[in-house]
């Protein structure tokens, strides 16, 4: 075995404050995952909005210490996810808008928004007609419940814009519920689609432990990332030797299906009855393609709110880890 390097060593010394940090954000976790769906539209796009907040998170801490101000994480969190998302949509040139003082809502929540079923079940795809800080402060106060005073402390603005930016949003809606829903085109409907012919020859060559054939599918500098560990595997060699080691997969019963998910196509890894019947989902896994290879795979498997939502949309309980 090859020494360590000194990248290596650093990441040893950080894994205690880590696991620490983990420890703090726990209490959050679900709320955060919920926030980020709701934004991003999709579990596709909002586990990577998730991840991203995690890690921006855990990599600003140093940068914290020196601050006079307490920063609680709570808010703290849900403050990076909405900046890192205000700044995504400002690269795709969404529009945006200033902050402004206003009038605020008579309405309390958007239950008292006379809206048509249709409307309420399209909500997630709805936000993103909205300007993106229409959008944020709509789910922080409606679906999340946070006081405007607290989505200005993560907003950095005041109350009375808040309250302003509020009612401009929950307007819009009243117009989507008097004139139907609007047609606004989910995020992933733009996202590249693998080569369908590739994900279902990879899904055979597994179901037949062909991983010679999996490796011949796999270009030479392919990526394999475990989600939420944001921690990846560089190179054909390494994957075929770390992931996708024979040994990992000497269960009969485990197999891999080509499923649409959320709009995408994805593999999903199933434990199965005698008769090839899926009875547990184990894992996800996505593709991406490029001449005539697999250039990159991810795993979800340690992403457990994305999973848990999952195996409630494919209809399928979740297989115990022990498994």
């Amino acid at each position: 075995m090859s020494e360590r390097t000194v990248l290596q060593k650093l990441g040893d010394d950080a894994r205690p404050l880590y696991e620490r940090f983990w420890e703090i954000i726990g209490p959050y976790q679900n709320e955060l995952w919920g926030y980020c769906r709701k934004l991003a539209g999709n579990p596709w796009d909002g586990e990577d909005l998730y991840q991203d907040t995690l890690l921006k998170m855990f990599t600003s801490l140093s940068s914290l210490s020196h601050r006079e101000q307490p920063i609680h994480p709570r808010a703290f969190l849900f403050r990076v996810a909405t900046n890192h998302w205000i700044d995504i949509n400002r690269k795709r040139r969404m529009p945006t808008e200033e902050w402004t003082d206003g009038p605020a809502s008579d309405s309390d929540s958007l239950s008292d928004v006379d809206m048509s079923l249709e409307v309420r079940e399209a909500f997630e795809t709805l936000l993103a007609s909205l300007p993106p800080r229409q959008a944020v402060i709509l789910v922080l106060m409606d679906s999340l419940q946070f006081t405007a005073r607290e989505a200005a402390e993560i907003l950095g603005t005041t109350e009375g814009a808040i309250h302003a930016a509020l009612f401009r949003a929950r307007e819009s809606l009243r117009k989507l519920a008097a004139n139907g829903t609007a047609r606004v085109e989910p995020h992933y409907l733009s996202s590249p689609r693998p080569d369908p012919s590739l994900v279902d020859r990879y899904v055979s060559c597994f179901n037949r432990r062909d991983f010679q054939g999996i490796a011949n599918l796999l270009a030479e500098n392919a990526v394999y990332s475990f989600v939420a560990q944001a921690s990846k595997e560089y190179g054909k060699g390494v994957i075929m030797q770390a992931s996708h080691n024979p040994s990992h997969y000497e269960r009969a019963d485990l197999q891999a299906f080509v499923m649409e998910l959320w709009g995408r196509q994805a593999v999903i890894f199933c434990r199965t009855t005698q008769e090839g019947t899926p009875e547990a989902l184990n894992e996800i896994m996505a593709a991406e393609t490029e001449d005539g290879h697999i250039i990159s795979l991810n795993g979800y498997y340690f992403c457990p709110q994305f999973m848990e939502a999952a195996a409630a949309q494919l209809g399928l309980p979740r297989e115990e880890e022990s498994c």
